[in-house]
């Protein structure tokens, strides 16, 4: 009883202070510095943004780290006393976590929960390429469980529109929590693509959902039909893939390499002989590699699926095709090496969609609109 009064008097607090018009206090909830892939990125642009800080007061626990099941589930009970104290201490106006399918879905899941409890409001932000498929294969009652997590919340972010009709599917009569909010990257000052550049690159998981074998299937096709100086550099995580031996079965030894995973340190470096960036994935959200290179100024070739559409517009600042459709991208490769005028028209297309589509800015501007809709 005396737990129920302390948690009832801090969200009355919380409602004195949304009065005043004081401050905000946001926790994010998300992955450490050991992990791969565009959910880093993300949570980094908020992490490293002072102004954002600032506005948010923001705290940040990272509850994921990069390594087995055991030690996963090890590490997200560790946090839970750190995550209590932050909302106390610090008196937490919004948990902001990001999430994406299987296991997330639970640790991500006890946390918004916990934070209802504790008189938080709640924004859960969705990551998982695979979440709607991976959902269709639970059992009823996981089904029914994941819903109620979901719908726990007051905020669901998702990526892009195409996520519209399968969350609204799962969220019946919450729909109108759910938000879209594009991922946004850092755009340059100008465009600086290299039209000189002759890397082709791959920038991403190593793994057969990114579509890697795809990609050096159709790079075999063409290697004879384009410039012998260009080059196919893949950056990502190689855990699932045998690169090596996948380099020389498609006899690419000497016009592809696997150049380990790309940091932050190196991106300008990769960016500025990049020609043209390759993602031929069968599942994804908005991929963050997409949106940094056309940032940079950089034409895509990448599939029709997700929100990739929202960001690509095919024929006019990249290209987009069907997935698995190794004859296709083939085609759009060379066409695009081939066709300077065509790749600068790109090039410059593509900067101006990031300047004005999916600029940081922007996207601070209709997060911190969310936040103040939940308060």
């Amino acid at each position: 009883m005396c737990l129920l009064m302390q948690l009832l008097e801090e969200f009355r607090q919380k409602l004195l202070k949304v009065g005043r018009n004081e401050k905000m206090n946001v926790l994010m909830i998300g992955v450490d510095e050991t992990s791969i892939g565009g959910m880093l990125t993300v949570v980094n642009n908020y992490k490293n943004n002072k102004e954002f800080c600032k506005m948010t007061n923001l705290k940040y626990v990272a509850t994921v780290i990069r390594s087995n099941k055991l030690v996963k589930i090890k590490t997200f009970l560790c946090k839970i006393p750190e995550i209590i104290s932050t909302i106390r201490n610090d008196k937490i106006d919004i948990v902001h976590v990001h999430m994406a399918e299987r296991g997330s879905v639970f640790r991500e899941g006890f946390v918004v929960l916990l934070a209802n409890v504790m008189g938080c409001k709640t924004v859960i932000h969705m990551h998982g390429a695979d979440i709607e498929d991976w959902y269709n294969k639970q059992f009823v009652l996981i089904k029914k469980l994941i819903a109620n997590i979901f719908c726990a919340a007051d905020v669901m972010i998702v990526l892009g529109d195409n996520w519209l009709p399968f969350m609204r599917s799962v969220m019946v009569g919450h729909e109108e929590k759910i938000k879209v909010l594009h991922n946004a990257v850092y755009v340059e000052a100008e465009n600086k693509a290299n039209a000189n550049a002759t890397d082709i690159l791959f920038y991403g998981m190593l793994i057969k959902r990114k579509g890697i074998e795809d990609l050096l299937a159709a790079f075999e096709r063409i290697k004879d039909d384009i410039p012998k100086n260009i080059h196919l550099r893949l950056y990502g995580d190689n855990k699932e893939f045998d690169v090596l031996k996948k380099l020389k079965e498609y006899h690419l030894e000497e016009r592809a390499s696997y150049e380990g995973w790309m940091t932050s340190e190196k991106r300008q470096t990769v960016f500025s002989n990049t020609l043209i960036n390759v993602l031929p994935s069968y599942n994804e959200g908005l991929p963050m590699t997409i949106l940094e290179s056309m940032g940079y100024g950089i034409p895509n070739i990448s599939t029709n699926i997700a929100a990739i559409p929202e960001a690509i517009t095919d024929g006019v600042n990249g290209f987009t095709i069907e997935p698995g459709d190794v004859d296709s991208l083939a085609e759009k490769m060379k066409n695009l090496i081939l066709h300077k005028d065509l790749w600068v028209k790109f090039s410059n297309n593509a900067y101006e969609t990031a300047k004005n589509e999916f600029s940081i800015k922007t996207h601070f501007a209709q997060l911190m609109k969310i936040y103040e809709q939940i308060m």
